[in-house]
């Protein structure tokens, strides 16, 4: 194997380990912001309007956008009563709550 070809090899390597150790770090971090936001929200569903929820996607917005992560699921025991809690990750207060109109009637 020729030096130049060994080279971009061990280069194409590196850039190939920076993105992956990049991407997992990311993920990571991501996990466990959802990880502490979840029983927020469970929690805020309950206290607020005494309804079960089930969480069974998020998004977390880049805190260079807006430190964010959205939650989605639904009211326990009807997958079609969709809910969604927004809560601001450096702070873990509610900001934002979606979900049907009985739901927040009951206040």
């Amino acid at each position: 194997m020729s030096p130049k070809m060994r080279v971009l090899l061990i280069v194409f390597s590196s850039f190939v380990l920076l993105v992956s150790g990049c991407a997992i770090t990311y993920h990571v971090k991501n996990n466990n912001i959802v990880k502490k936001a979840t029983p927020i929200g469970i929690e805020y569903f309950k206290t607020e309007y005494n309804v079960t929820v089930e969480f069974i996607d998020s998004q977390v917005f880049a805190g260079y956008v807006y430190p964010q992560v959205v939650l989605y699921g639904y009211v326990k025991g009807d997958v079609n009563q969709k809910i969604s809690i927004a809560i601001n990750y450096n702070t873990y207060e509610v900001e934002n709550v979606g979900g049907p109109e009985w739901i927040f009637q009951s206040e």
